[in-house]
C-alpha cells in the first residue's frame, strides 16, 4: 500500500453507557412471556429479563455477531422455575465455554447488581443492563467474566468492548471485500447510507464554504488546474502537456477530464471529492460508503466513510474518513485514525484536534492487499479488516 501524500489531516450513550434502543416489537415480546408467569413478582421480572436478553442482542448483531435466543430464558418452564436471562453467542471460543452469556437487571441509582446463585456457573460472562420504565431504552452498563462475590459492585464491571477482546474468536475474522464495491455489491453492514453520506456533504461543505459561494467552484477547479501545471512535466496531463482549464467546457466537465488524466493521485481524489460533492449521482464519482460508530465509540456521533477510484494495474485509490454526524459539527478531540498492512504493521496514525470538522487518509493498494482500519477513542474502539 502507497501513502498518498497531502496536508488534510443510532445508538447513543450517557456516562459510557451503551443506549440501545427498544422497540414496539420487544416490548410484545416481553409481555407475552411475562402474561404466561404465575405472581406480580414474577411478571415483573420475566418483563425485564427478557428486555435485558433483547438489548444485548440487538448490541451484538450490530457489530455482526451472531446469536440465538434458545437458552433457558427463551424457555417456557425454564421462565416459571427460574430467575435467568441468558443468550446464546455461539462465536464464544475457549476451554470450558458453552457460549452463554447471562444479562442482568439493574436500575438507575444502582451500585450493585444481583446474579442469582443459579446462573453464576455455567455462564461465559454476565452483562449488565440498566432498565427503567417507559423501557424506550436499555444501557448496557457493562460486562464481567465471572461473578466473585453477590451482589456484583457495579465498579467490578468493565467496558463491554472487553466482551469482544476476550471471548470472541477473531482468528478468522471476516473482511470487507472492496473489489465488489466497485459493482455495488456491499456487505450488508456496508449498504451506502444515505444519511450518513448527507451528513458528509454537509461537513464538506461547512470545512470548505467557499466551493458553495457564486464562482467558488472554478476557483477551487482553476487552482487544481495550477497544483497539476506545476507538477513535472512527466507527472502532468496529455503526455506532459501544461496542465490549462479548458475552454469551451462546463466546470463540471473539465473536472471530469483533470480526474481521468491526471497522473498525480492526490490531485485525482481532491477532483473526485469535488465531484461528489456537487454531483454525488454522476457515473465518474469515486465509490463511497460508510458506517455509524455511535456503537463501538460509547455513543459519540462519528461515521467513518470509505471511498474507492479504480486505477490501472490492478489498483484502487482508497479513502478512510472520520466526520461527525447527528449535527455535531465537530469530532471529538484525541479520536484517533490508523491504519495496518497485513503484517500488523501502521502505516498511518491520524488524531483529531480541537475543532477538526474531518480528519482523513488516502493511500493505494493492490488487487490482493489486505489491511486494517482502527478508531479509538478513552478506551473504546473499531476495527474493520478490508481486502483489495
Amino acid at each position: 500500500m502507497t501513502e498518498t501524500p497531502e496536508q488534510e489531516t443510532t445508538v447513543t450513550a450517557a456516562d459510557n453507557k451503551i443506549a440501545v434502543p427498544l422497540s414496539t416489537e420487544d416490548r410484545a415480546i416481553a409481555h407475552r412471556f411475562a402474561t404466561q408467569q404465575p405472581t406480580s413478582e414474577k411478571v415483573e421480572q420475566v418483563y425485564r429479563n427478557t428486555l435485558a436478553v433483547l438489548a444485548t442482542q440487538h448490541y451484538l448483531q450490530a457489530l455482526g455477531i451472531t446469536t440465538q435466543t434458545d437458552g433457558d430464558s427463551w424457555h417456557p418452564l425454564g421462565r416459571v422455575l427460574e430467575d435467568v436471562a441468558d443468550l446464546t453467542v455461539p462465536s464464544l471460543k475457549g476451554p470450558g465455554l458453552n457460549g452463554k452469556l447471562e444479562c442482568r437487571v439493574i436500575q438507575e441509582g444502582d451500585r450493585t447488581c444481583r446474579v442469582p446463585k443459579s446462573v453464576q456457573t455455567n455462564r461465559n460472562g454476565y452483562v449488565v443492563v440498566q432498565l427503567d420504565q417507559p423501557y424506550q431504552t436499555a444501557y448496557l452498563v457493562g460486562f464481567v467474566k465471572a461473578v466473585s462475590v453477590s451482589p456484583l459492585p457495579l465498579s467490578y464491571v468493565q467496558p463491554m468492548a472487553d466482551l469482544i477482546e476476550q471471548f470472541l474468536d477473531t482468528s478468522d475474522t471476516p473482511t470487507v471485500s472492496l473489489s465488489q464495491w466497485i459493482y455495488q455489491q456491499f456487505e450488508p453492514d456496508w449498504e451506502p447510507p444515505k444519511n450518513l453520506l448527507k451528513a458528509m456533504g454537509t461537513t464538506l461543505r461547512r470545512a470548505a464554504p467557499a466551493v458553495r459561494q457564486e464562482g467558488g467552484l472554478r476557483s477551487r477547479l482553476e487552482k487544481l488546474y495550477q497544483q497539476q501545471s506545476s507538477e513535472p512535466l512527466s507527472d502532468q496531463i496529455n503526455g506532459g502537456q501544461t496542465a490549462l482549464l479548458p475552454a469551451g467546457q462546463s466546470d463540471q466537465d473539465a473536472l471530469v477530464q483533470l480526474m481521468k488524466t491526471t497522473q498525480n493521485d492526490n490531485i485525482r481524489w481532491q477532483c473526485a471529492d469535488l465531484l461528489w460533492e456537487i454531483n454525488p449521482a454522476h457515473p465518474d464519482c469515486p465509490v463511497m460508503t460508510a458506517k455509524d460508530l455511535g456503537l463501538y465509540l460509547t455513543g459519540q456521533n462519528v461515521a467513518l466513510a470509505v471511498g474507492l477510484l479504480p486505477k490501472t494495474n490492478n489498483t484502487l485509490l482508497i479513502l478512510a474518513r472520520l466526520y461527525p454526524i447527528n449535527n455535531e459539527q465537530y469530532l471529538p478531540e484525541g479520536l484517533k485514525l490508523a491504519g495496518f498492512d497485513e503484517s500488523d504493521r501502521s502505516f498511518f496514525e491520524i488524531l483529531a484536534r480541537k475543532q477538526d470538522n474531518y480528519i482523513q487518509f488516502k493511500f493505494t493498494a493492490e488487487v490482493g492487499d489486505r489491511f486494517m482500519l482502527q478508531i479509538t477513542l478513552e478506551g473504546a474502539s473499531f476495527s474493520e479488516v478490508f481486502v483489495v
